[in-house]
């Protein structure tokens, strides 16, 4: 039984994505037309928390019989073929620009734009089944997403409008194929304590030592922004200083007045 459906396929940057019987589609042909390196295949890739957690989490909603993700050892294509949202998954683990660059072409594909215009339905009714499903899945992982940046916000209420912006502009965009929302444009640039303890000659933990001693953490001196932890994974608050809070810094520091 031939593995790869030959008609119709999706081209990224000039590589065919074959997909299997199933629908799956190549993760290693994804990787190839993302032009990365052995950094980012798709072994890689699934030896992540992250990744494993998807499949768990995908897999129960699937059709019976059927599963998120497999290794094709031999046949014509060999390779590892994924659903879907494992697919756009992974490309998002690439670059967040390659992720919206697949997202978009399986949209394109799905809609048929990517399909001649002659295009009859199947007899089976399977693939429209699996685009039906796939629908089905995009807006339960939407809802989920919707409810986890909530709760996130709830966490976290000295977060800064715009970084709540950013946080649901990230996370939704690449779910739903367009800019549903924007990302906000900031007015002015702001600092980390790192950068700030680098004009001012002191390490990033004095800085924080004397925000937190004159409570320059607010609206006047910066904003508080989503920051990965220098430490683990996950996200956290992390105030971000703009010229008021580096001038009074300087001043605290140095001594040298404020303008």
């Amino acid at each position: 039984m031939n593995n790869v459906a030959n008609k119709n396929l999706p081209v990224i940057a000039g590589v065919e994505i074959t997909t299997d019987s199933e629908g799956r589609f190549n993760l290693n042909a994804l990787h190839k037309a993302s032009g990365e390196g052995e950094e980012k295949t798709p072994n890689r890739w699934l030896r992540n928390k992250q990744a494993q957690e998807l499949i768990a989490e995908l897999t129960p909603n699937l059709a019976l019989g059927q599963k998120a993700l497999k290794v094709q050892k031999g046949g014509i294509t060999p390779g590892t073929f994924a659903h879907e949202l494992l697919a756009v998954s992974y490309a998002g683990w690439i670059s967040p620009s390659f992720q919206l660059q697949v997202n978009q072409t399986f949209i394109d594909f799905r809609s048929g734009k990517l399909a001649p215009a002659a295009s009859e339905k199947s007899k089976s009714g399977l693939p429209e089944y699996r685009f039906a499903k796939a629908e089905q899945l995009r807006s339960v992982a939407l809802e989920k997403n919707i409810a986890s940046i909530e709760r996130l916000n709830a966490l976290l209420p000295n977060l800064d409008h715009l970084a709540k912006q950013s946080l649901a502009a990230s996370i939704i965009n690449p779910i739903v194929g367009f800019e549903a929302v924007p990302l906000p444009v900031l007015e002015e640039r702001y600092y980390t304590a790192g950068e700030v303890g680098k004009m001012l000659e002191v390490s990033a933990k004095k800085i924080g030592l004397v925000a937190n001693k004159h409570n320059l953490k607010n609206e006047q001196h910066g904003k508080f922004f989503l920051d990965k932890s220098a430490y683990s994974s996950k996200q956290v608050q992390a105030f971000r200083y703009n010229e008021n809070g580096i001038k009074a810094l300087r001043h605290l520091i140095h001594g040298v007045e404020v303008a």
